[in-house]
């Protein structure tokens, strides 16, 4: 008798091992009310020659810079938000020359190590551009592992795999993930729309009632536009309804006050000067 066991009955058990730790949780919500309150690991994954520069990291660049996800990290202040940065390639803020680069496998063991520490927490993934492709190997890392981690909310800023060696657009979503939402353009070397799938929501940057596009603004309903790519990076409206939708995992439903980050986001979404020759 073959013992071996098939790839859809892993599946299977994969499956079950995750709803069975989304009712653990549940359960331990439910037995300490008092302790309701839970906070979020937000890592968030730049793109392509998208690393900080050191006054950046200072502090010292204000609005401008070479990382549009690293300044996104930095307005993510909430007090139930953690949030920790790493480049497409699992180096850190500065590091995206350091050799050998640790790639996806680094993120996912700090994923891990948090949740060990903190297992009530959220998991929440940012990736733009190539760090799209990554934050897709950082979870596909986490359900393959002996010790298998859910991830909660997942967004893809523009997401490609265009030029990165031996990687090629995912076609489906990694079963750990619950939730994801993709701002894409119609630029032809990134991802674009996601097939069919309950669990994500599309939002087509180049459809005028979705708000993005603006005269004389980025195009981003070009089939071929890379600075309409780099300026999604950047644009505080994108940043903003991305915030929303991360502070809304953590904080009850309330009506909406002139000081959501969606009320206070500049309307401007012209990319910094030292980011525009990307």
């Amino acid at each position: 008798m073959d013992y071996r066991v098939t790839r859809p009955v892993r599946t299977t058990c994969l499956a079950i091992l995750l709803i069975g730790a989304a009712i653990h949780s549940a359960a331990a919500q439910a037995e300490k009310p008092a302790q309701s309150q839970r906070n979020a690991l937000v890592v968030l994954i730049g793109g392509m020659d998208s690393d900080p520069t050191p006054e950046q990291i200072a502090g010292k660049s204000g609005r401008s810079g070479n990382s549009g996800l690293y300044r996104l990290q930095g307005d993510l202040q909430h007090p139930q938000l953690i949030t920790e940065y790493f480049n497409w390639n699992g180096t850190r803020a500065g590091q995206i020359k350091s050799k050998p680069a640790p790639q996806a496998a680094i993120i996912a063991e700090a994923i891990r190590g948090h949740m060990v520490k903190h297992p009530r927490d959220l998991v929440v993934l940012v990736g733009n551009s190539w760090g799209g492709h990554t934050t897709y190997e950082v979870c596909h890392e986490l359900v393959t592992s002996s010790t298998p981690v859910a991830i909660d909310y997942v967004v893809f800023l523009d997401p490609s795999s265009t030029g990165r060696a031996d990687a090629a657009r995912p076609k489906q979503l990694p079963i750990n993930i619950n939730r994801a939402a993709n701002f894409h353009t119609r630029n032809l070397f990134g991802w674009g729309k996601w097939p069919k799938d309950d669990r994500i929501e599309n939002i087509d940057l180049g459809d005028e009632k979705q708000g993005f596009l603006t005269s004389g603004g980025p195009a981003y309903g070009s089939t071929f536009d890379f600075s309409a790519h780099v300026a999604a990076e950047w644009d505080e409206r994108i940043h903003a309804a991305i915030r929303k939708r991360i502070v809304d995992l953590v904080r009850p439903a309330v009506p909406a006050t002139k000081t959501d980050d969606a009320e206070s986001a500049p309307a401007d979404a012209t990319m910094p000067p030292s980011a525009a020759g990307r």
